[in-house]
């Protein structure tokens, strides 16, 4: 291997490997990403100077919404495309269950993880020929904890107090609190190191287009959400680079799966248990994951001002009541899906046997009909924002239909998936389905940013101070027995709050041509094409 992994043991006390478990796959197939099952593509190829050419076409289910820092976490939303650009400090392999270091030499921490030391490799450069250094990596730091970054990695970023430049390869990391789970923050978009002097020089509105990372690619056009084309950067460290990429949008997962089966695409991210089923009853190779809460409907409770009726709990509740999620699977996915109600998936390491609020339509009623007798300007009405996916489409008919059985007068609004994705991180929305994308590897930072006062990812706007404390035990907790029981009382106290209502686990498949080698998963989807070339 070009790569230098090494793989090291980061994790001190507590050990956060997947529990390679569901998916149900063919008899030949191997262990994924995330606690699924599926064809998974060879490992161990890569790119030599003998293969360099050829494109590689990605179809992406969310396209990266620009180059600036922290954009670019989950597979779904472009982590592909931020990645090469700028590589990452770490990545995780879900083959080894562990952290592995990339742009880093190593991670170590202290005995109670509150302390973390990263070497740097020696010899990587920026695209610009800038030396890559420490000061770059704390300055990077340092933006993802500015809100005015908006990145979606703040939360995590400002678990980080310092960080300290020992020495031009070093950096020492202090925490606010122990965080067994910190080599996640350097193995996703906070590990894309930003070159300190180049960003300031370009400033950000002409750096989300104009980006310079230590990546194997550099930008050749960017047509924004339709189209970005990277070509193999000369100077990457860990060189030669094989192929020019191409990273397109094709609206929603079936017109994706047909892209590729025409032979359109090489690459394409698939969502939802109905395509992955196709593809993997196919025989299609790819990375699958398995991610818990990956199907939700935010309900918003206070974003952006918003005052309407689901600012009162009761309503939230009533809404998680009036949703049978079986039924949901039977329509959306032919009941090969994964309903529930819970935050964390059966496959997950972190599963105890916890449960989210039942299907009970009488008491979504009582709920309704309680909460108009108090609001009496108030008759029912929701709105309910979708994306313009066919099967998002659908996902809000079969929503509309069950909330209106319980006494809501839901309309739906139709927007492009970007207008979607914008208007649930501005608040501009009553209720909408989405999705959380938390790793197995680090599940409790991803829940915290999504339900803690400004949270990068708390789109609803919850602020609950017992909701909060529990999310803070969790993160706190030792070791997985720890972790588990702090879980428990998360989920108690949610089924209280119900910021969102979790309907089903999320299935993602990362279809990989045969034609194509050595793409490498990492956290969340997100795919690294640095060793990747196209056979011939």
């Amino acid at each position: 291997m070009k790569r230098t992994t090494g793989a090291i043991a980061v994790l001190a006390a507590a050990t956060l490997a997947l529990t390679a478990c569901g998916g149900g796959g063919p008899e030949d197939s191997s262990t994924a990403a995330g606690g699924g099952e599926g064809l998974t593509p060879a490992a161990g190829e890569e790119c030599t100077e003998d293969k360099v050419g050829g494109t590689i076409t990605m179809g992406e289910y969310v396209m990266l919404p620009s180059f600036m820092p922290g954009q670019g976490q989950y597979g779904i939303r472009g982590g592909a495309e931020s990645a090469a650009i700028y590589d990452r400090l770490m990545i995780w392999n879900p083959e080894s269950h562990e952290f592995e270091p990339k742009l880093a030499e190593s991670l170590e921490a202290n005995d109670d993880n509150t302390v973390w030391t990263l070497k740097l490799r020696e010899g990587v450069n920026f695209s610009n020929g800038d030396p890559l250094t420490a000061e770059d990596v704390a300055f990077s730091v340092g933006l993802h904890k500015d809100p005015a970054t908006q990145s979606v990695a703040m939360t995590q970023a400002l678990y980080v107090t310092e960080a300290k430049v020992v020495d031009p390869q070093t950096v020492e990391f202090t925490l606010d609190a122990p965080w067994a789970g910190f080599p996640a923050l350097l193995a996703g978009t906070v590990g894309e190191v930003i070159p300190q002097k180049a960003f300031e020089a370009a400033g950000p509105e002409k750096w989300a287009t104009e980006p310079i990372g230590a990546g194997a690619f550099v930008l050749e056009s960017y047509i924004p959400n339709q189209e970005v084309v990277l070509k193999p950067n000369p100077e990457y460290y860990d060189g030669p680079v094989c192929p020019t990429l191409e990273f397109i949008r094709i609206p929603g997962s079936q017109g994706t799966y047909d892209a590729f089966q025409t032979g359109e695409l090489q690459v394409g991210v698939l969502r939802g248990a109905k395509f992955v089923s196709e593809a993997k009853s196919d025989g299609t190779q790819g990375f699958e994951e398995i991610i818990s809460a990956g199907s939700i409907i935010n309900m918003n409770s206070g974003k952006s001002g918003y005052d309407g009726v689901l600012t009162d709990v009761r309503a939230r509740q009533a809404v998680a009541h009036a949703l049978d999620r079986d039924l949901w699977d039977q329509r959306l996915a032919g009941g090969e899906g994964q309903p529930t109600s819970a935050l964390v998936a059966e496959s997950s390491r972190f599963f105890d046997g916890q449960e989210g609020p039942a299907y009970d339509v009488e008491e979504a009623k009582r709920l309704v009909e309680e909460v108009k007798a108090d609001k009496p300007d108030w008759d029912g009405t929701l709105e309910l924002l979708i994306s313009d996916g066919p099967e998002n489409v659908e996902a809000g008919v079969v929503a509309k239909a069950m909330l209106d059985a319980a006494g809501f007068n839901v309309s739906i609004v139709n927007a492009p998936v970007s207008q979607v994705t914008a208007r649930q991180f501005t608040g501009d929305y009553e209720i909408v389905i989405g999705g959380l994308a938390p790793s197995d590897a680090d599940l409790a930072s991803t829940f915290a940013s999504g339900m803690t006062p400004g949270g990068a990812t708390n789109l609803t706007g919850i602020d609950d101070p017992e909701l909060t404390a529990a999310l803070a035990d969790f993160k706190a907790a030792a070791d997985l027995d720890a972790q588990k029981e702090a879980l428990t009382t998360v989920q108690e106290v949610y089924n209280e709050v119900m910021p969102f209502t979790v309907l089903a686990n999320a299935e993602q498949y990362v279809v990989v041509d045969e034609s194509v080698k050595g793409v490498v998963p990492t956290l969340s989807s997100v795919v690294l094409f640095d060793n990747a070339y196209v056979e011939e």
